[in-house]
Formats: C-alpha cells, structure tokens, sequence
C-alpha cells in the first residue's frame, strides 16, 4: 500500500496542516507587529523634532523665518544610518527653509493637532514623514527620515520571535509524528497478534485491552472469527458425518458387488444386483440429505437468498410432486389450503427441501391404505405448515430427539437415515421459524408442525 494513503500519513498530514498554518499566521503577525513598533518609536522622534523645529520659527518685519542654532543643524545631520531631512512652508505654500521636494500631507492638518506620520519617497530613498502646524503660526513644518533603522529593528524583532517559533514547529512536528506512532501502537499490536496465528487459532481478542476507539474494530474482528469457527466447524462435522454414514452403504456395496462376481446362478445374480440397485439408492439419498444438511448449517444459513415466497402455492407444487409416489405405496395424500394468502420471506429451494423431507417421511411410515394430509394455516403474524400421518407415531420422549441428526426411532423396521427431521428444523431455523413434533388427531399418527413468520 502507498505511504500516501496509509492510516499514519492521514493522521500526520490532518495534524501537520494545522500547524503549519499557524506557524504561517503567526509569522505574518510578527512581521506586521515588528514593523508596526518599529515605526512608533521613530516616528515619536521625528514627530518630536516636527514641534521643536515650529517652536524655532519667528515672525519678523520681513516676514515669517527659521532661527535654526548651528547645534541644531549638526544634531539633525548627526544620524550615521539614515538621512534626515525638513522643510518648512507658510499656509497657503510660501517655502521658508529646509528641502522643498518632500512629499506632501496626504491630507489637510488641523492647527494644533498632533503631527501626522506617513510614507513616502525623497531622493530616490522610502522616507518616513512627520508634518505638524502649529496652533499660533500659519505654517506647516515636516520632517523626514530614510527607514534604515527602522528595517533593521523590525528585522531584528521578527528574528527574535521567528526563531522560537520555527524551533517550537520543529518540536510540535516530531512531538505529533512519535505521538502518531504511540496512537496506532494499539493497532500495531492487533496486526501483530493476528500475523502470530495460525489458522486453526480462532480464539477471539481482547477487547478490554484496546482502547475505546479500537474496540469495535476489534468486535468486529471478534465476530468475523466466531462466524468463521462456526463455519469450519459445520465442515468438520459434516466431513465426520459424511464418512461415518457412507461407510456402511458402500462397503455393502462392495460386497454385494463381490458376490455378484462370485454368483454363477442367474437367480442369485439377479437377487444380488437387485441388493445394488437398493443399496446404490440409499446411498444417494444419504448423499443428498448431507448435502441438504450440510446447506442448511451455513454460517448465512441461507440468508443471501431469502425473497417474498407464497406458501401456498409452494405446498401445493411439492404436494403434487409426491401424488405419483403415494400412489404406489396405495396412500391417500391430500392437501387443505389456508383461507388466506399467506407470504412469508424464506428461499424458496430451502421450503421445498423441507416441505418434502416432511411428506417423505409420512409417507414412508403410513401403512398401505393410510392416510397423509398436509395442511396450512395462517393468522396475522404466522404461517404453520402441518404434514400428518396416521402411522405408528412417535413416542412422547423421544419427539424432541428425532430431531437430532442420525437419530432413529427405537425398533423402527423402515430404513432412512435419520436426517430428515434434522434437515427440517435446520432449515426451518434458518428461515425465521421453528419445528416441533405432536401426535396426529384422535392421538394416533404423528403431526410434524413447522412455524414461519408472516409478510404483511
């Protein structure tokens, strides 16, 4: 898997992001902040040297002039790093003295009021200019300083604030990476034990272990294994059953087929190939109700299949299936309908394995001459399906165990397997519903009765 897409980088990138937005942000705060206070110290001078040089200013006969003392003119030129420059002018622009291009007020100065700072360009140079007019003379008086100073402190100031910033991004960086690493440990962990079992080891996890955002997952994972135990080891039973059961079918084949080759009498032949042809159709009704059986013990149990299913018309379809079959063995096989439509959510296929295991199974212990009914009710919430024969029945203790796989009831002379009743109840389970066995009307026979929950 890329880098790009693993857990980690996300997690670092969503945390990373932000961080580096922020260091962004505040170096351009700094930035502003550097330069803001850097021009409010110089400006105070400038603004300062602004009203000293108006209160320097007189009015004589001839007019308006400057008595600038020569100790003033060597501390406004004494500056090593930056040029500073003046220029004083009447109201309406009479020039008195100074430098007559520096750049005028942005706008109009009230007398009296504080001077006013702004940028400009003299000389070719940026300048910063201060301009006051004074209260008690029409004049206006600047003065201007090249932003030498004023760059180098504010430089000055942002390194001084960037440097910690940039070490504490630094240290937020790794601090976030290593505790990126710490989170997914528990996760690291989980892979770690999983890749450390073998496929045999479906034991489930600690879950009280992991830490509250892992313990779904890990639930999860807990639930896959279960599914995945159940699953493996329906196969192992099934495998058991499968070779136990088709053991004696065909061994008995073997031997019959043995004695077929041995047989010189064409009478004993004949009786001895009969024995194969019978044992041959047992073994494939053992194979198939396996194979039923060992569907109807899927972990989904069918599920993937369940669709709107009209039970009616389904056991009138099996029903008539099975005339033909009833009729050789001379056995009245009927159907009674329900009053009602009745629909439930089931796999058709399912439904008709069980419907005919139950008319199989009535009909081979139905004498000649008997009677087997199958019969269907509905109400509101559920569907019951009934098959009732009126053979020798099942004993009281022993209804719950023909339910259980391979069972045959005591001194029973017809042959079978023991799987049908077992198929029943699996399927029926699977569908939503339930099996059960009870004694035929009058207390003769056997009733075998399958529930189902309805559709509306």
């Amino acid at each position: 898997m890329p880098e790009a897409d693993s857990l980690r980088s996300r997690l670092f990138a969503r945390l990373i992001v932000p961080l580096i937005v922020l260091v962004v942000l505040s170096a351009g705060l700094a930035y502003y902040a550097a330069f803001r206070f850097a021009n409010q110290v110089y400006d105070h001078w400038i603004s300062d040297t602004a009203v000293a040089l108006s209160q320097l200013t007189r009015e004589g006969p001839a007019g308006i002039y400057v008595d600038l003392p020569s100790a003033a003119q060597h501390m406004l030129a004494s500056d090593q790093r930056d040029n500073t420059y003046y220029r004083i002018a009447e109201v309406p622009g009479r020039f008195i003295a100074g430098h007559r291009a520096l750049p005028h007020p942005p706008a109009a100065l009230v007398p009296g009021a504080p001077p006013v700072c702004y940028d400009g360009i003299f000389g070719g140079d940026r300048v910063r200019v201060s301009a006051y007019r004074p209260r008690d003379m029409p004049i206006v008086v600047q003065v201007a300083e090249t932003v030498t100073k004023r760059d180098t402190l504010a430089l000055e100031i942002i390194a001084g604030m960037l440097l910690p910033l940039l070490l504490l991004a630094l240290l937020g960086t790794a601090g976030i990476w290593f505790g990126v690493d710490a989170g997914l440990l528990p996760l690291t962990r989980l892979a770690r034990q999983l890749h450390a079992r073998t496929p045999q080891d479906l034991r489930p996890l600690e879950e009280s272990a992991a830490p509250s955002e892992v313990r779904p997952l890990v639930h999860a994972l807990n639930g896959l294994l279960g599914r995945v135990d159940e699953m493996l080891t329906a196969q192992r039973r099934f495998v058991g059953d499968a070779a136990h059961q088709l053991r004696t079918p065909i061994a008995g084949l073997k031997t019959q087929a043995e004695m077929a080759l041995r047989a010189e009498d064409p009478a004993t032949l004949k009786a001895v190939l009969a024995n194969i042809v019978a044992g041959t159709s047992r073994a494939a009704s053992l194979v198939s109700q396996l194979l039923a059986l060992a569907r109807s013990e899927s972990p989904q149990g069918g599920s993937s299949t369940l669709q709107p299913v009209d039970l009616d018309q389904l056991a009138r379809s099996v029903t008539s299936d099975w005339i033909s079959r009833a009729l050789e063995a001379e056995i009245d096989l009927g159907y009674e309908p329900p009053e009602r439509r009745v629909r439930i959510s089931g796999d058709p296929v399912m439904l008709r394995e069980v419907l005919g295991n139950l008319i199989d199974n009535a009909l081979k212990y139905c004498p000649r001459g008997g009677e087997a009914t199958v019969r269907l009710v509905a109400d509101a919430a559920t569907a019951t399906l009934t098959v009732t024969d009126n053979g020798p029945g099942i004993p009281p203790a022993e209804r719950e165990r023909v339910f259980e796989r391979f069972y045959r009831v005591a001194d029973s002379t017809i042959s079978g397997t023991g799987l049908g009743l077992a198929i029943v109840r699996e399927f029926a389970l699977a569908q939503g519903g339930s099996a059960r066995v009870e004694p035929g009307p009058d207390g003769r026979g056997t009733s075998v009765i399958v529930t189902f929950p309805t559709l509306p």
